[in-house]
């Protein structure tokens, strides 16, 4: 009888212990280090290069490095840290061609780095140039080109034109008026045809604006 009731009491005592026990497995990993954060699409991140880029000597492939110029703050709480390292590459490039042609530049970035080694894959577009006023976003893939270079092309273009104009009509205030734009016009256009537009050049120490076009999603214990 005695040696029954001692095997009844070792059961429950068994029970009872894997009953105390189960809740702190169920909690432990909520506690642990799975708690993620999630950086969502349309975060904007300020960045500076460390490395210059050029349309003459960049290729596609070609890498882009910077890091991050402001700490990215979600609910109060750095979820990236100032100086980031982000990494990238040039998805393609054109340097500035005759007459019209602009020089171009599409970058791509695609690695968050940080400063404990923990390596994020995102996938980001430039947004902006703040405070360029020679460069700006050309369409929504994030390609960037100088400014105010068909006006510069149609300035080449005039001027000649209309000092060809008045040599013209010192000449003759009939039919060389007209001559003589024509002959300056063709002046301004070989100029154009025969000169190449702006190239693109960020230095080292530039700032970007990149905009993320997807979720990026972090281990919190990782970002610290």
């Amino acid at each position: 009888m005695m040696k029954n009731q001692q095997s009844l009491w070792r059961m429950t005592f068994m029970v009872l212990l894997l009953i105390c026990q189960s809740p702190a497995q169920t909690t432990a990993p909520a506690s642990g280090g799975d708690a993620t954060i999630t950086v969502p699409a349309g975060t904007r991140i300020l960045l500076t290069l460390t490395s210059p880029l050029h349309t003459t000597s960049a290729t596609p492939g070609s890498g882009v490095y910077s890091e991050t110029a402001a700490a990215v703050v979600q609910d109060s709480h750095v979820v990236i840290p100032l100086r980031t390292q982000v990494q990238g590459v040039v998805e393609s490039e054109r340097r500035p061609g005759r007459a019209k042609g602009r020089a171009q530049f599409q970058l791509h970035f695609t690695t968050l780095i940080f400063s404990n080694n923990y390596v994020v894959p995102i996938d980001g577009a430039l947004q902006s140039i703040p405070g360029s006023a020679k460069l700006r976003k050309q369409d929504q893939n994030g390609t960037i080109e100088p400014v105010d270079q068909i006006d510069k092309d149609v300035g080449t273009i005039v001027k000649p034109a209309l000092i060809g104009g008045a040599v013209g009509s010192i000449r003759s205030l009939g039919p060389g008026t007209f001559t003589g734009v024509g002959a300056g016009a063709l002046a301004g256009l070989s100029k154009v045809l025969f000169t190449r537009g702006d190239a693109i050049q960020l230095r080292a120490g530039s700032t970007i604006e990149i905009v993320l076009q997807y979720p990026v999603i972090l281990q919190a214990d990782r970002t610290r």
